[in-house]
């Protein structure tokens, strides 16, 4: 879809990335570190630092405790810290249990790892079965993974729904991808690191990429006990050995932001959401207002053209904008096709003039 959106210089809301800059501080940061020379290999599992500096936020957001020493490692993203888990934790064959839809990545590295991925489906009004979680959970079951907030709907597991996958899953790994904890909206945050019955067997990951909108910086970190991350870096060792140094003390100061910083995130970042959902609405979708991260799922029902994939075609071909079809986030079987995804990380104007463009939808649409 991006290759079609650059072709038809589209304006692209489909990838999940922020068309805007990180904060000057942070910047600042990295450059004043790369000139006071810590340009070389650090700690594999990342500069004291910032492991202290993430600690600290856990006690302050979460009242959880973690060793910066031994339980708090640092990855090049998310995305490899979610690889190097996976791989420390899974033998050929085990199973996996993947929320559907599901971001992208948790399904190819099932396959990497010659896993057997099991799926629950999240409902349309985005609560869980949690029959169909117990059906699903077998002796063979190594581990649960999920992103909370979630990509791509923007739904937010609450306290409730953690504890019952908790003792559902009481015998696997639990793996959370917070990577969106700080875009919440109308509930805060509930962190896995909440909950210290689920301390031996949890696995929280995060990244700095969408909390300071730099996302090609790629500082990624994952909390887990001593044991876990004692498995977890002996992967990562061999997977990138070490990430950025200078981007790693430039994080330092980011994670130490003040809790202004967050509460104007979350501000700028729901007045984008109302305003992407209101366009959408105007424009013909039924949406979903999400709960967290920057997603907003579209219902094309309304539209004569049913199927995800050939619609989003059309709207880049027709209308110049780009949206990504949520069956991608879906297992091959019976995936859901009447749905696709908007991300609204983009500046005000940009957002304005894809709303003037997706108004022409509704003449397109008596066309057909």
């Amino acid at each position: 879809m991006t290759n079609l959106a650059n072709e038809y210089q589209a304006i692209n809301l489909g990838q999940g990335f922020p068309d805007f800059d990180g904060p000057e501080f942070v910047k600042q940061g990295a450059i004043q570190a790369i000139q006071r020379g810590l340009n070389q290999y650090c700690h594999s599992f990342g500069i004291p630092e910032l492991r202290q500096a993430i600690s600290e936020k856990y006690k302050k957001f979460y009242n959880a405790d973690f060793n910066p020493d031994t339980e708090i490692t640092i990855y090049s993203g998310a995305t490899e810290a979610i690889f190097s888990t996976l791989f420390a934790l899974l033998n050929p064959q085990d199973e996996v249990i993947l929320f559907e839809p599901f971001y992208d990545a948790y399904l190819a590295l099932c396959y990497f790892t010659d896993a057997i991925p099991k799926f629950i489906r999240i409902a349309p009004d985005y609560s869980i079965d949690f029959a169909q979680l117990e059906v699903a959970v077998s002796p063979r079951t190594k581990c649960v993974i999920f992103t909370n907030p979630h990509n791509p709907t923007g739904k937010m597991f609450n306290a409730e729904e953690l504890e019952r996958i908790g003792k559902i899953c009481s015998n696997c790994f639990i793996i959370a991808d917070e990577v969106y904890e700080h875009l919440t909206y109308e509930n805060p945050h509930v962190s896995l690191t909440s909950f210290p019955a689920l301390r031996d067997c949890a696995i929280t990951i995060s990244s700095t990429a969408k909390t300071y909108s730099l996302t090609g910086w790629k500082i990624g970190y994952s909390l887990a006990n001593e044991a876990i991350t004692k498995r977890i870096r002996m992967v990562h060792q061999f997977v990138t050995f070490c990430t950025a140094t200078p981007f790693q003390y430039a994080m330092v100061d980011a994670i130490q932001a003040p809790p202004s910083y967050y509460e104007n995130l979350r501000r700028e970042y729901c007045s984008k959401r109302d305003l992407l959902n209101n366009i959408l609405r105007e424009a013909g979708f039924q949406t979903i207002i999400p709960q967290g991260a920057y997603y907003i799922v579209a219902d094309i029902s309304n539209f004569k053209i049913n199927n995800d994939v050939k619609f989003c075609e059309y709207l880049i071909k027709e209308t110049g904008v780009a949206a990504i079809p949520m069956s991608a986030f879906y297992a091959e079987n019976n995936p859901e096709t009447h749905l696709i995804r908007f991300c609204f990380a983009k500046k005000n104007e940009i957002l304005k003039e894809a709303g003037r463009r997706l108004q022409k939808l509704n003449d397109l649409n008596s066309e057909l």
